[in-house]
């Protein structure tokens, strides 16, 4: 799989790129090698925010999560 992971009004470290990746990295046994999955995080007030969005055969998945912490 395919990660892009960005950040809006939040700088994306290594360490928590890397954590994303091995979080999302179980999903490997479910979708080809070639597909794409974007993670953006983002803070919005005392929100933050992460959206995980799956491309793969034509289809999109999306998942959002929103916590104060």
């Amino acid at each position: 799989m395919k990660f892009i992971v960005s950040g809006k009004n939040i700088d994306v470290s290594d360490a928590l790129e890397e954590k994303i990746v091995k979080k999302l990295s179980k999903l490997d046994k479910f979708f080809r090698k070639e597909t794409e999955v974007q993670v953006t995080m983002s803070v919005e007030r005392n929100r933050h925010i992460m959206e995980v969005t799956v491309f793969f055969d034509g289809i999109v998945m999306r998942a959002e999560v929103a916590n104060d912490d």
